[in-house]
């Protein structure tokens, strides 16, 4: 049956309904079985619970680990997970009478709450080692959001099943999330969006997972497994490591990042590798895996670009950016700060020192980050990019100015490319006429360097 017609099938309708009649019948949501191999029967068999939990990588050794099972309901997978020595945190929305009882009688240790998805964070919860997460996601009104919680929580792994609306993970299948405004979904007011199994595999993705497994599909129901880091790299590398170059902020070209906007990590860095492929990044900051978005190669020979988008609920505190390729060994730590953004000042704040203690500068290239040559257009997106030789070490931004046609301009980036090379971009002055200009540099503590020359031809 096609995906569209699923909603509006009187059959799938009515099954629905009969397991909300059933479960109206019943005590239990989950069959419970006590340690005396007594079982309580609910809508959902042993067998089947079992089976669930065998069709992922779930150890069957969980002793010292945090496990979080979200949406317990009557909670066997809790207490299952128990019996495996884990600590285990148990959520639900509503509350589940026979969870009380079957804790009871089991003697557990489960610490339950009743809470929302929109209420799991660090801070309230802790983090885990592996989260459950099975028959949520379509409940959910911001499911997006709701798997960066998840991906929020966990160290490990998240373990995730829902509904989707089609038989099977496929290549050639568009990627699709079908929307319920009432009850379209078998007549159910808290069913509201239907992934197709890549759909689903992608929010898991965009979630910040580092990797995301497919496990399985049986009757509309697709599971996957989730992974904050990436493999472990190879014993014997055969490629050199990348050298980070700088990581910034999209918008603003710094080294701090505000998690509560959604904003994005350029990765400049330098690999020997050629033809760098996006799937053979490895990106971690501080540890986890950070899914690469988009590869890009620069201008400059053995020069590349990673666009990231900042990790989930990221602490306010620094942190460390490295990267590797499935090849490589991993490169030098970049840090970064992320938390509530200061103020950014694009304007010139140059303070030369008073007398000279370094030797100028040498401009050894000018590109357009856009075209990649000495022409430019006065492009929105436009950036002059000055590469420069200096004995100076630890320059920072406010160290540099760029002149052109005698007129300080600001640089709004700096990046130290390695063995005293550095690039400071800025912007071109705004009335700045057709025709050729000079540009020179030079640090606080330096001469300006010999001028090189630009165009400058409007379209």
């Amino acid at each position: 049956m096609p995906a569209s017609s699923l909603t509006q099938s009187p059959e799938f309708r009515r099954r629905t309904q009969q397991q909300v009649e059933q479960l109206s019948r019943h005590s239990s949501y989950h069959s419970l079985e006590l340690a005396d191999g007594t079982v309580i029967p609910g809508l959902i068999g042993i067998d089947a619970l079992k089976a669930r939990i065998r069709s992922f990588p779930i150890p069957e050794d969980l002793r010292g680990r945090r496990v979080l099972d979200v949406g317990a309901a009557s909670g066997w997978n809790s207490f299952e997970m128990e019996r495996r020595g884990a600590d285990v945190v148990a959520v639900d929305c509503v509350e589940f009478e026979e969870f009380h009882m079957a804790r009871a009688l089991l003697g557990s240790k489960v610490d339950y709450r009743i809470m929302d998805v929109d209420e799991l964070t660090p801070e309230s919860v802790g983090r885990f080692d592996y989260v459950l997460f099975f028959g949520v996601l379509y409940h959910l009104r911001h499911p997006l959001l709701g798997l960066e919680r998840i991906c929020s929580l966990t160290t490990e792994a998240a373990f995730v099943e829902s509904f989707v609306t089609d038989a099977g993970p496929d290549p050639s299948a568009p990627c699709t999330l079908e929307f319920y405004e009432t009850n379209e979904l078998g007549g159910q007011i808290d069913n509201w969006c239907g992934p197709n199994t890549n759909c689903l595999m992608a929010l898991c993705r965009a979630a910040g997972f580092a990797r995301v497994v497919f496990e399985h599909q049986t009757d509309r129901r697709a599971g996957a497994t989730c992974y904050r880091k990436f493999e472990p790299p190879l014993a014997n590398p055969i490629a050199a490591a990348p050298r980070i170059h700088a990581a910034v902020n999209n918008r603003t070209s710094a080294t701090h990042f505000n998690p509560a906007r959604d904003e994005y990590i350029c990765l400049y860095f330098a690999s020997p590798q050629p033809d760098l492929t996006r799937d053979e990044m490895r990106v971690e900051i501080d540890g986890y895996g950070v899914p690469v978005l988009l590869l890009s190669r620069l201008y400059w020979a053995n020069e590349w670009q990673a666009n990231l988008k900042v990790p989930p609920f990221l602490d306010s505190n620094i942190h460390e950016i490295r990267v590797r390729t499935t090849a490589s060994t991993f490169s030098n730590i970049f840090p970064i700060t992320s938390g509530p953004a200061p103020p950014h000042e694009l304007a010139v704040n140059f303070q030369p020192a008073a007398e000279f203690t370094e030797a100028a500068p040498e401009i050894y290239a000018i590109r357009n980050n856009l075209t990649g040559t000495s022409s430019f257009r006065g492009y929105k997106r436009e950036f002059l990019c000055a590469r420069f030789r200096s004995k100076q070490p630890n320059l920072a931004r406010q160290d540099v100015v760029i002149q052109v046609d005698g007129r300080d301009v600001a640089v709004v980036f700096l990046m130290d490319v390695g063995d005293g090379r550095w690039q400071a971009d800025s912007r071109l002055p705004g009335d700045i006429p057709p025709g050729t200009h000079p540009v020179r540099l030079r640090t606080a503590r330096s001469p300006f360097s010999e001028p090189v020359e630009i165009s400058f031809e409007p379209d």
